[in-house]
């Protein structure tokens, strides 16, 4: 067996746990198959996270007597170590139920950050109506960072009433009248036709007046929930498109794809930790706003005129540029090796609420409520 002895609650061997004849005998084996597999990925098995089990079961398939069999042998060995069963529908129940909690306080949070975005002015009003949608699409609506910048325009349609995020997500945004700067429909109208009006007038001085001259939202304003003019053909691409600092918009991508999950993820969390604040209240480009969006970032590794210890004015320009362009392809390196972590913990975050689901529709059909 190898789950250590101290894991095991006023017992000093494992094997003492199982008695030679009865029920207990039977669960031995299914056990120490769980035990060794929570020894090989460094989890605990007594007591378990009803994650865990859920994540074996599902690597584990078998035949639902089999599932229950194994469940029940590893309910029986943590009563039989005073600790509480991670096997029931219930406490799956309730781990989902945690979880979800979790999802509503981001989406109070991101209710509290809408509040806080301009709608209006250049560039923050770009800013402000594109973040609002990636608040509403990823905290809200719960749509992952890497799948909000996938989305592409066509994949969004409103029916004068009702908008419906398509791409395999079949979400429904529905109208809050009542409340027009957290309306997750008049959020998207505005973004949608801030866009469609760059298709009549593809210029960023034209939309810069367009946003200076138009009217801050406010409690009481009236939205216009009218629709919006189709898509010609070329006009498709990227919802929620890259630009750099000063509301320039970066080129389209082969790949099609608008901000990444990355920059999704850096922008929500600017806006809940209010560490966004700052860039949105500048329009003058002499202020140089730090932006939100970090992905055409690139800062140079001299900052005062030297770096560790050379005195820059003393390099030729050869050499200037070598070093420069060796400092800056370090910074790339260092942006590819660590820019995918938080979507991968987002894809494990989303897995496990999958596993979650399953294992407890699981349960509840074998009766272990």
């Amino acid at each position: 067996m190898t789950i250590a002895q101290s894991e095991i609650k006023g017992v000093q061997d494992v094997s003492a746990l199982f008695p030679g004849s009865g029920q207990g005998a039977q669960y031995r084996y299914d056990w120490a198959l769980f035990a060794d597999w929570c020894s090989a990925l460094a989890a605990s098995a007594l007591p378990a996270d009803p994650l865990a089990l859920a994540s074996f079961l599902g690597e584990h398939p078998a035949a639902q007597s089999t599932q229950r069999r194994r469940v029940a042998a590893i309910n029986w060995v943590h009563n039989a170590s005073g600790y509480p069963t991670p096997g029931s529908a219930r406490v799956i129940r309730q781990v989902l139920s945690a979880r979800a909690g979790r999802r509503d306080d981001l989406s109070r949070a991101a209710r509290g950050a809408l509040l806080t975005l301009p709608t209006v002015g250049w560039p923050q009003g770009l800013f402000g109506r594109r973040d609002a949608l990636i608040l509403v699409l990823n905290c809200i609506v719960g749509i992952s960072a890497t799948e909000v910048g996938d989305l592409q325009r066509s994949d969004v349609t409103y029916d004068g009433n009702i908008v419906t995020v398509g791409a395999g997500h079949a979400v429904e945004l529905h109208p809050l009248e009542d409340d027009p700067q957290c309306c997750p429909v008049a959020i998207y109208l505005r973004w949608a036709r801030l866009q469609a009006f760059f298709d009549r007038y593809p210029s960023n001085r034209v939309l810069a007046r367009s946003l200076a001259s138009a009217h801050e939202i406010a409690d009481d304003t009236v939205e216009s929930y009218g629709k919006l003019p189709g898509l010609r053909e070329g006009q498709d691409g990227p919802l929620l498109p890259s630009f750099d600092q000063w509301g320039h918009f970066a080129a389209q991508r082969r790949d099609r794809r608008g901000v990444s999950g990355k920059s999704v993820t850096t922008i929500v969390t600017a806006h809940l930790t209010g560490a966004a604040s700052a860039s949105h209240t500048r329009s003058d480009p002499k202020d140089r706003p730090a932006e939100v969006e970090v992905e055409q970032e690139v800062s140079s590794p001299w900052v005062y005129g030297s770096e560790n210890g050379v005195d820059c004015a003393s390099l030729g320009p050869e050499t200037l540029t070598e070093q420069y362009e060796a400092a800056i392809a370090r910074k790339y390196a260092d942006v590819r090796a660590l820019g995918d972590l938080a979507e991968a913990f987002e894809d494990i975050d989303r897995k496990a609420d999958a596993i979650l689901s399953r294992t407890e529709e699981l349960l509840a059909q074998m009766g272990m409520a």
